[in-house]
């Protein structure tokens, strides 16, 4: 009897001291967007959508100008977010596949350090053993999202709000804010009247996701929980209007990554660090009070850029492509440094757009309207054809003074050298993944995938820090 009251005495102690350190640690609250390009956002210099809430919790906070997601599709994209893996390491490696068995997620890192973490909106992870959400309704700020950030005060909470806005049909918002004949369009868009049309309800999708985040930012202060809650915003990849989505190229796979904290983050800044989606749970992890342990994740904590302690020491973004299964095998690496982006695309003999979801889609206006123009003599209208579905073997761009990607500089002599040191970065880098290349872009590897869902995969290599 004596020593299960010693017993009860020593839980009890424990269990006291672990509250009060929770009471201490940040709640977390992501709000992820879907297809949204991050250029969209008043912030990162839209010029035609409203967006005044994430335009406040960019001036409340910082704002990364060079933060990036490995993979431009939805369900790669969150299983690096909710892993801290790439994909091929998670096995995330097409969208609609699934995480290997054993797999572990925030859901397991932040609830083994005394977190309740739950997800609310659209979720595209499976399966449900490796991210075991509580699964919330009433997106994005309504009574269960509330009753799940008051439950408990002695006990702190991740919640991850992930929108629909601006996935295609494109049916939310109004509309009617746009003048189709004034939006702006970029360098890899042919001005048509079905572009125009299409633009005005993407836009009206953005704004939607901006109303959205203004609840939920006023959810925290009516809770008042803002001063301790770190609050991070993502637009995701970008648009399915061409040259983003499903690609490697910049406007795909660069994300908008904004982070408030009032008290730890000064109000305000901008940073050009690199960071990747594989970076986040490491950093929730840390500012949470735990430090992840080595080889454990292939990103690495960017808590001090948060802090202005250090700014993230990350060196190179790695990114992959596999068409299958919404389109036919195109294999696609590429990496970038603080400067260049280097792809290389693995099967250049093939044409892009064959049967691909981003062309055949009929939600998706952009591919005939550009078709339709180019029969009738539009150069323009053809050399964006040709560039999107007639790729050379490698493509090399000054992102940050080119940042559509129009010069390819991967035939000039002058940087030769720089391509090189990025292919060999590339190169040792998909080594370290147990990534093959193109041979995992096939219908018969993504099949091999359901199998590889119910099995656990061999155990990968720990990755060396980027």
């Amino acid at each position: 009897m004596k020593s299960r009251l010693l017993r009860v005495f020593a839980w009890t102690v424990f269990a006291a001291g672990h509250l009060s350190a929770a009471d201490s640690r940040p709640n977390i609250v992501f709000i992820l967007a879907d297809d949204c390009t991050y250029n969209m956002l008043g912030c990162y210099g839209g010029k035609d959508a409203s967006t005044p809430n994430i335009d406040r919790l960019a001036n409340e906070g910082l704002k990364f100008t060079r933060a990036y997601s490995s993979m431009a599709m939805c369900a790669p994209f969150r299983a690096e977010l909710y892993t801290g893996l790439y994909p091929v390491r998670s096995g995330v490696t097409w969208n609609h596949s699934s995480a290997r068995p054993g797999t572990k997620s925030v859901c397991h890192y932040l609830g083994d350090a005394g977190y309740r973490v739950a997800l609310s909106g659209k979720k595209h992870a499976n399966p449900a053993s490796v991210f075991p959400f509580e699964n919330l309704k009433d997106f994005p700020a309504g009574k269960d999202i509330r009753r799940f950030m008051t439950r408990d005060p002695k006990q702190p909470f991740c919640l991850f709000l992930c929108s629909h806005n601006s996935h295609a049909p494109w049916t939310t918002g109004d509309a009617s804010h746009f003048d189709a004949e004034k939006i702006a369009l970029n360098p890899t868009q042919h001005d048509n009247p079905e572009t125009r049309d299409a633009m005005t309800r993407y836009l009206a999708e953005v704004e939607d996701l901006d109303r959205e985040t203004g609840e939920i930012l006023a959810l925290l202060e009516s809770t008042g929980l803002q001063d301790n809650t770190l609050v991070m915003f993502s637009s995701e990849q970008g648009w399915a209007l061409g040259f983003a989505k499903w690609s490697n190229w910049d406007l795909g796979v660069h994300t908008a990554l904004i982070a408030r904290w009032p008290g730890k983050i000064e109000a305000g800044r901008v940073s050009d660090s690199l960071v990747q989606m594989t970076d986040v749970l490491p950093t929730f992890l840390e500012a949470a009070g735990t430090k992840p342990e080595p080889g454990q994740f292939d990103g690495h904590s960017f808590l001090g850029d948060l802090t202005a302690a250090k700014p993230s020491d990350r060196t190179f973004i790695y990114g992959l492509h596999n068409n299958v299964p919404e389109g036919h095998p195109y294999p696609i690496r590429s990496i970038r440094d603080g400067e260049f982006h280097l792809l290389l695309n693995l099967t250049p003999e093939t044409s892009y757009h064959e049967k691909h979801v981003m062309t055949k889609n009929s939600r998706l206006v952009w591919w005939p309207a550009l078709q339709n123009a180019a029969t009738k003599g539009d150069s323009k209208a053809q050399a964006l054809m040709d560039k999107y579905q007639t790729r050379p073997a490698e493509e090399l761009y000054q992102v940050d003074t080119d940042p559509f990607e129009i010069n390819n500089l991967a035939d000039n002599p002058e940087f030769h050298e720089v391509k090189e040191q990025l292919r060999a970065e590339l190169s040792r880098w998909m080594s370290e993944q147990g990534d093959p290349g193109a041979a995992i872009d096939t219908a018969e590897a993504f099949a091999a995938n359901g199998k590889a869902a119910r099995e656990p995969g061999p155990k990968p290599k720990k990755p060396t820090r980027p």
